[in-house]
């Protein structure tokens, strides 16, 4: 019995030191996002481990992969995060290390990374590696600070040679500060600094309750106008979006919408299409994981229709797109002073596509030039606020009990049109059953491009005539169509088409 209190307290002895040991872990394996400040105070970069290993005696976190540019207007897969490819944690010594993946040159390694040992004697000193050499670490001091608020234990090493360069870890949080980059041989590397407390991503700058926070009956209009190629642009557009339900879980966030849009062509030299083509009203769900910040149905960018799209990508992680493997979507730093729209707040996010495989290195990817250059941007509460063609003009949204209206709803005048105002009728039929004719009256004057039509009842046009401006009335000859029911239909431009049942 005696063996086996001294095996009961021997377990708890040493799994209070290997909880106490993770308790300093830099950062968490569990999908949390770290936030760090870099060289500006409004600009915030993400990190988070993705996936976890084993290498010898260690075990191996990895960071999320994220794109570098190479050069101002292009960009390159990159080994490294902001902190290294790697977190490395020895149970047996109660070291972690922040590994850099330098490659080899010539045979020679560039790798090197930071050894931090939060449990040593301050004043404590041991080898970090880099590019091969041994480079010192020493444990300068312990004490408390005040992270968000509340006071934790930290540590602080000095790296390399004095003044060197200061690496700052919480007890709770995680890494507090470090040179970006891990450039550990430079005293005058930018530092990072922690900006607020990991947690996970739906719960951090891109949470979807704050990304889209919306009430049944909220409405949000945008303006469509094309990425210019030539003088003359070819259409206009414009979409609107009612939100119908709202449900939010413990685990999620769910709308529904309906929305429908309108494109009125400009008939320029060279351009397609005429008049102005009214979409059906369609519905629309959405939903996100409060605890990932990813919004799952339609991750199509090109038909995204300012549906929110990867907004959950950290700072420069990338996504493949599903239309090439040669087509990535990268999220952007947080910035809290980027410019929004006149119905927003700051775009806190911002997301755009990098397209492949162009110019002597086919390993660099560029955006996208005119009509193939994809961005969006997200504002906290209404979501995307510009999105490739699409722009926010117009919210009618319900805050915190009451109703904000910005921007005019006259564009969008002619979409979602309630159910009562689609019954209202803006003409009559008499008589109605008829055998030769029947004559239609307008219950105003006809306004420009009004059309009649006569639908039989497998949706075909039958019969059809344009009216005159100003005029209010037309006999519709029926001699020589089949007794049976017909839909008469009545559209004037921009509007909602009209109609009534015709017994002939």
């Amino acid at each position: 019995m005696k063996h086996l209190y001294f095996l009961l307290i021997l377990c708890a002895c040493l799994c209070s030191v290997r909880a106490a040991a993770q308790n300093w872990r830099p950062f968490r394996p569990n999908g949390d996002v770290h936030a760090f400040r870099g060289a500006s105070v409004d600009t915030i970069l993400t990190v988070r481990l993705d996936s976890a290993g084993v290498s010898g005696s260690d075990s191996v976190y990895y960071f999320n992969r994220i794109m570098r540019r190479a050069s101002s207007y292009q960009w390159q897969k990159s080994r490294n995060n902001q902190f290294g490819q790697q977190l490395r944690y020895n149970a047996a010594d109660r070291t972690y290390m922040l590994f850099w993946n330098g490659g080899t040159v010539n045979g020679f390694s560039l790798d090197y990374g930071v050894v931090m040992k939060p449990f040593a004697r301050v004043g404590t000193t041991w080898q970090s590696l880099n590019m091969d050499v041994g480079v010192t670490t020493t444990l300068q001091s312990k004490g408390v600070a005040i992270i968000e608020g509340v006071q934790d234990s930290i540590v602080t090493f000095r790296v390399g040679n004095l003044p060197g360069v200061l690496v700052v870890l919480s007890k709770n949080y995680g890494l507090v500060s470090a040179p970006k980059d891990l450039k550990i041989y430079s005293a005058t590397a930018p530092m990072l600094t922690l900006a607020r407390r990991p947690a996970p991503a739906g719960l951090t700058y891109y949470n979807p309750l704050t990304l889209l926070d919306l009430q049944p009956s909220d409405e949000l209009g945008y303006a469509q106008e094309p990425i210019m190629v030539s003088s003359f642009p070819c259409y206009q557009g414009w979409l609107l979006r009612k939100v119908l339900t709202r449900q939010v879980t413990t685990d999620s966030v769910v709308y529904t919408f309906q929305h429908q849009s309108k494109i009125s062509y400009s008939n320029a030299p060279g351009c397609p299409g005429t008049g102005t083509t009214l979409s059906p009203i369609t519905t629309v769900r959405m939903s996100a994981s409060r605890r990932t910040g990813r919004w799952s149905g339609n991750q199509n960018y090109a038909n995204a229709q300012t549906r929110l799209v990867n907004s959950d990508l950290l700072a420069y992680e990338y996504r493949v797109q599903a239309i090439s493997s040669n087509t990535l979507m990268i999220g952007h730093p947080v910035v809290a002073t980027r410019p929004g729209v006149a119905c927003s707040g700051p775009a806190l996010l911002r997301q755009e596509v990098l397209y492949g495989g162009f110019g002597s290195n086919t390993y660099n990817y560029t955006p996208g030039i005119d009509a193939a250059g994809w961005s969006q941007l997200v504002a906290e509460g209404v979501g995307p606020v510009m999105q490739y063609e699409h722009r926010l003009t117009y919210s009618r949204r319900t805050v915190s009990g009451s109703v904000q209206t910005c921007g005019s709803r006259t564009d969008f005048a002619t979409l979602l049109p309630t159910k009562a105002a689609q019954r209202a009728a803006t003409f009559q039929l008499y008589p109605n059953p008829a055998t030769e004719t029947a004559i239609l009256t307008l219950l105003a004057p006809a306004r420009v491009s009004t059309t009649v039509r006569v639908l039989d009842n497998l949706g075909r046009a039958v019969l059809g005539r344009r009216l005159a401006v100003g005029q209010t009335t037309i006999t519709l000859p029926l001699q020589r169509l089949a007794s049976g029911l017909y839909i008469v239909e009545v559209q004037a431009e921009e509007e909602i088409p009209q109609q009534l049942r015709l017994q002939h």
